[in-house]
């Protein structure tokens, strides 16, 4: 018996010491073990620890390095490093008085709204391509931007940073966008997802929508967008959609995005959006942003709201959760695999960024930053929209001098007058030196126009008297009044009324100059539509020039100079009053948290065509300095059998008789003429930009799917088409048809 007992405890003692010998080689492998490509996640993952994996999923607070918008933790040990994003839509963001750090200097690009207007995705690449080029030299891994959210409403705040009220073109852009930036290896971000339509009450406000309005206004520009252009990362919304919050919504982030659309990407939060850590990460919510604030200034509302509460998202509230059983380790595993999946494809995890001292760089190199200010101008002049031109006022010909009036042509550097917006307020404020901003005046002077912005001592602004006008249309060739509103991140726009000080000074100078047998122009310096009915008479022609950026000044003079023919159209629509919009009874009120959306579907001009309410400026519109026609209309064949997965082919001439080269945007619409289900009277199913010299003529295709002639079953829960006849319109603007066709839809044909 005691020979035996003392076999046994020494078959123990090895035993334990096999254990302890193996647990010391798998610490020293542990040691050893090293993020290196996707392959190697899953045993990353088995090495973390619970603390490592509760950091990994919460930012690394804000500011990020530098100033950045905000960082992830790194884990040296396991060789997962910190990667960087950065704002925003309009350009790279970092730094500034808010972030505390010393400005980055970066190109201020035009808002995402006037590159919608190019309708234009080889002008919108290039843009993206610049901005990748500038994230790169900032060390920058993921770009937050595009925002594809419908402009339900021409007050909503952040309009600018969107790019139209139309889910085809939101989603085309967005594309172009995506896959423009990450072709330069810097991931971008699509967001807000979703139903992220106004400011007011931006971090709790509950969207109250029906499914078929959701899916065939609200997601199809992120469908789109995903499945074409596959972002590296999702941002997920601040207000919540039919009772739960986005970034806790696991029927978008999970059942639609992952499901149903195969997103293989990263979803982070917006900053301080998520309210319960838990549920989000639950839903789908990868990376909660951006961690704990450490800023300069005092903590603001929107922080407040989450951070000074027990929920707030830190890494010890996840570890402890995931201890008691509240958060399965299953689900912290998959969180942590999709921000893995993100980190590998970066360039600071490739080694890319090791070589650059980011602390100390401000600014770009000189061949980027001329690089991006070319690109900036031009596509700043391909989306600005020619609203009025009566008797030919534009081009100018044989001007030679301006009287430019206004208070936003005023530029007064000590005091912060730049003489031009070149973009909205917030996240997408990008650090631009004053110096190198580009105001009218000096684009109109870079052009070689004489300047008029003087009289009698004084600018020439709102307030302007009958004797001033007068002296003026006697001694400058034309007239010009700049008339600008601001945008911004955080605040809603108040009204879309002209102020009546400035629809004076219009009618002051057009009076002065019409008696001279001279013109006026309107230049509008804006980022959303504004009232115009009441004005446009006065003026002989009007230009949007939008918030276009800081070589904004050089654009606009491009324009009127005629060295660059304007091709822009109309991205959302211009309504005669605000009492016309049909979201104007439900929008923007600080005491109403629930914004039910009982337009459904009929969101911009879809609603204006099908309740023929007539448009100031309607969706798709822009003048040229040259004329189009539109001949020839063909379709492949005049009905489309359900049974066969066939696209329809559709083609038009379209030829430029005018005399001076230009580009026509031709737009495809599609209306089911005798719908037994709501659908809106036409919808943009298509369009193409085109360039023609005078005289020449180009056929302009269109491949129709049956995407395009569907609506979202609510039954089924999918997209059908109905059998029955549809109207095939094209035209220069949604109401400008020029060429109709009809298409019988069947089933079963033999």
């Amino acid at each position: 018996m005691g020979d035996r007992l003392i076999k046994i405890v020494s078959s123990v003692v090895f035993a334990i010491f096999l254990m302890r010998g193996e647990g010391v080689a798998a610490h020293e492998n542990n040691k050893t073990l090293k993020l290196v490509n996707e392959a190697s996640i899953d045993n990353i993952i088995k090495a973390m620890t619970l603390d490592e994996k509760a950091r990994l999923v919460i930012g690394s607070d804000y500011p990020g390095p530098n100033g950045t918008a905000g960082a992830t933790h790194p884990i040296p040990r396991l060789g997962i490093p910190s990667i960087i994003f950065s704002d925003g839509p309009a350009g790279v963001r970092i730094g500034g008085f808010f972030a505390g750090a010393a400005p980055r200097f970066a190109t201020a690009f035009p808002i995402p709204t006037l590159l919608a207007a190019t309708w234009d995705v080889n002008q919108i690449a290039k843009v993206a391509k610049a901005m990748g080029h500038e994230s790169r030299e900032y060390g920058v891994d993921v770009l937050l931007a595009p925002g594809v959210n419908i402009q339900r409403n021409p007050l909503g705040g952040r309009n600018f940073e969107y790019y139209s009220e139309d889910p085809f073109l939101s989603g085309t852009m967005a594309t172009a966008f995506i896959k423009g930036v990450q072709a330069i290896g810097v991931g971008t971000s699509l967001k807000h997802f979703a139903v992220n339509n106004q400011e007011t009450n931006r971090t709790t406000y509950n969207a109250v929508i029906d499914e078929k309005a959701l899916r065939e206004i609200y997601l199809p520009a992120f469908e789109m967008t995903v499945k074409q252009a596959k972002p590296w990362t999702v941002m997920s919304a601040y207000n919540a959609v039919n009772g739960t919050f986005a970034t806790q919504n696991s029927y978008l982030l999970t059942n639609i995005l992952r499901n149903e659309w195969r997103f293989d990407g990263l979803v982070l939060s917006d900053w301080w959006a998520v309210k319960d850590p838990f549920a989000a990460l639950k839903a789908g919510n990868d990376l909660i942003m951006p961690g704990v604030y450490r800023g300069p200034l005092p903590m603001p509302d929107l922080i407040k709201q989450v951070y000074m509460k027990e929920s707030a998202p830190t890494a010890d509230l996840i570890k402890m959760a995931t201890q008691n059983g509240t958060l399965s380790e299953n689900t912290l595993d998959l969180r942590v695999r999709n921000i893995l999946k993100l980190i590998v494809k970066t360039p600071t995890f490739k080694g890319e960024y090791k070589n650059v001292n980011y602390k100390q760089k401000i600014a770009l190199t000189k061949q980027t930053a001329d690089e991006s200010l070319r690109i900036s101008r031009k596509a700043a002049a391909e989306g600005m929209v020619l609203l009025k031109n009566n008797d030919n006022t534009l081009p100018f010909n044989r001007i030679t001098s301006i009287a430019v009036a206004g208070k936003n042509a005023v530029v007064d550097l000590a005091n912060n007058k730049l003489g031009i917006i070149i973009g909205g307020g917030g996240s997408s404020q990008v650090n631009v030196e004053p110096k190198n901003i580009i105001s009218l005046i000096q684009g109109l002077k870079n052009a070689n126009y004489t300047v008029v912005d003087f009289a009698n001592g004084d600018k020439l602004m709102e307030g302007l008297n009958t004797r001033t006008a007068a002296y003026l249309a006697k001694n400058t060739d034309i007239g010009l009044v700049s008339i600008g509103r601001e945008s911004t991140e955080g605040a809603d726009i108040s009204h879309m009324n002209m102020k009546p000080e400035e629809v004076q000074l219009i009618k002051e100078l057009s009076n002065a100059y019409h008696a001279e047998g001279k013109k006026l122009v309107v230049v509008l310096n804006i980022g959303a539509p504004i009232e115009v009915a009441s004005w446009r008479d006065f003026a002989d022609a009007i230009l949007l020039a939008w918030q276009p950026g800081q070589e904004g000044g050089n654009a606009i003079a491009d324009i009127l100079s005629g060295k660059i023919n304007p091709s822009g159209k109309l991205p959302e629509t211009f309504p005669v009053k605000y009492s016309d919009v049909p979201t104007s009874r439900n929008f923007g009120d600080p005491t109403i948290h629930t914004i039910n959306y009982t337009e459904g579907i009929y969101v911009g001009y879809r609603y204006y065509d099908t309740k023929n309410i007539k448009a100031a400026y309607p969706f798709g519109y822009g003048l040229s300095y040259t004329n189009f026609t539109y001949k020839n209309l063909q379709l492949s064949s005049d009905k489309i059998d359900l049974d066969k997965n066939k696209p329809l082919i559709v083609s038009v001439d379209v030829s430029n008789t005018g005399n001076t080269e230009g580009k026509e945007v031709v737009q495809l619409y599609i209306g089911d003429k005798h719908s037994t289900i709501q659908r809106p009277y036409k919808e943009l199913k298509g369009f193409k930009k085109i360039l023609l010299k005078p005289g020449q003529t180009k056929t302009v295709k269109f491949s129709v799917s049956k995407r395009a002639l569907s609506v979202y079953n609510l039954k089924y829960t999918t997209w059908v088409v109905k059998p029955g006849l549809f109207t095939i319109s094209i035209g220069s603007s949604s109401q400008d048809i020029r060429q109709q066709g009809e298409l019988r839809v069947i089933e079963n044909d033999v």
